[in-house]
């Protein structure tokens, strides 16, 4: 690495495969106990949201590519911010929960579309497949804003998983230097 160059910054594959079972667990957790309150799915829900945008930050930070990173950036601190909101006033986000999740769902999807198209790496397909079930998803969600709690866990659950699941391929597939860690420049002799 010449003395001029930084070093590579990103996420570790380790911790894209983290956030991916800790999402799928999330949503394991929400179609596990339907009847659960609507507090502890909030606290669920937020809390699964500030960990999807911290590491939508720290990739789109990363990422040498610069197709829509920019965007990506504001998409993860959007996600915080409104875990963040869900986390404070839980028993009173219902109907702000729904429209949010919806809404994340089908933002986040989008942006993972246009990343497919406008990128041209090899988990093209995978981040499509995933843009896509997002935003039907969350469509889902946004036209039945009245659903049952129940129905709403399962669908939050099952969104859960499955980014969650796509997240967990993402970070096994990695490859090359920021696949295992950060990387630390060394002074030259």
């Amino acid at each position: 690495m010449a003395a001029g160059d930084r070093p590579p910054i990103g996420v570790p594959a380790w911790a894209v495969v983290a956030c991916g079972a800790i999402s799928a667990v999330a949503g394991v957790l929400a179609i596990a106990y339907p009847k659960i309150t609507l507090l502890a799915l909030a606290l669920i829900s937020g809390i699964n949201l500030m960990i999807l945008g911290a590491l939508a930050v720290g990739e789109a930070l990363g990422d040498e590519d610069a197709d829509g990173k920019t965007l990506r950036v504001v998409l993860g601190i959007v996600a915080v911010l409104g875990g963040i909101v869900v986390l404070r006033r839980p028993g009173e986000t219902l109907l702000v929960l729904v429209v949010a999740l919806g809404a994340w769902l089908i933002v986040s999807g989008l942006v993972e579309l246009v990343r497919s198209l406008l990128g041209g790496t090899e988990r093209r397909v995978l981040v499509a497949f995933g843009g896509v079930i997002d935003v039907a998803l969350g469509i889902v969600v946004l036209a039945l804003p009245e659903i049952s709690l129940r129905t709403l866990a399962t669908i939050v659950g099952i969104a859960f998983v499955i980014h969650g699941g796509v997240l967990v391929a993402r970070g096994l597939r990695r490859k090359g230097p920021a696949a295992t860690s950060l990387q630390v420049a060394t002074p030259s002799p």
